[in-house]
């Protein structure tokens, strides 16, 4: 991959972050309807074009649901291209999915500063399943070209699509757990240390678990 590609892609990633960050917290000071992408884009250090250039709406950006949903590309290829085996596929593909779903941020408690802004605007909650539906489909077609590349066949296309959906919602359970974990015990998130160590905790448990049913 070329570098400036490279650079390019890892500016357009800090700047969605930065704009999906000032959202919720503009619309946590200052309400939904109070807040403005005009505002959003001030606190995120960019101009209102740029924002466009993101986002559609205010509330997309809230939701991280941007205009072209993708998962990072040195992620993707990075996963794909393990030199790993069938052996940690489903915990490459667990934390593959983590990576993929979650919009990276310094801010250790943005997933309970969501999870408040969706408990004070519901109707938000239904973006956010979409953004995630996009990005699961995106996902399971990177999880069909590690298959491919670790020499699985297939006897059709759409065998091997369902296969990869299949393998990508299965490896979805541990962070599905992870949040569980957190929405029942917030301070667990201090006490382990952050929300990956949460995690990783739920993709331990969940490798044991796959073990006893083989």
């Amino acid at each position: 991959m070329p570098v400036e590609e490279t650079l390019r892609s890892k500016k357009a990633r800090l700047t969605r972050s930065a704009l999906h960050e000032a959202a919720i917290t503009r619309v946590l000071e200052d309400g939904l309807a109070c807040a403005t992408v005009a505002t959003i884009a001030a606190d995120a250090g960019v101009s209102t074009r740029t924002f466009f250039n993101y986002f559609e709406t205010k509330e997309d950006a809230i939701v991280g649901l941007g205009s072209e949903v993708s998962v990072d590309e040195g992620l993707a290829f990075d996963f794909v291209h393990s030199p790993t085996g069938l052996d940690t596929l489903a915990e490459d593909t667990a934390r593959f999915v983590r990576e993929a779903l979650l919009i990276g941020s310094v801010d250790p408690k943005l997933p309970a500063r969501r999870r408040r802004l969706f408990a004070l605007y519901p109707e938000l909650v239904s973006k956010s399943f979409d953004r995630a539906e996009e990005l699961e489909e995106i996902v399971a077609g990177h999880v069909l070209e590690r298959l491919r590349h670790l020499g699985q066949e297939f006897s059709s296309d759409e065998s091997a699509w369902r296969s990869a959906r299949m393998l990508t919602q299965l490896c979805r359970v541990p962070l599905t757990h992870a949040g569980q974990t957190i929405k029942a015990n917030p301070e667990a998130v201090d006490e382990k240390g952050g929300t990956k160590a949460i995690f990783e905790d739920s993709l331990s448990l969940f490798g044991k678990v796959l073990d006893r049913l083989q």
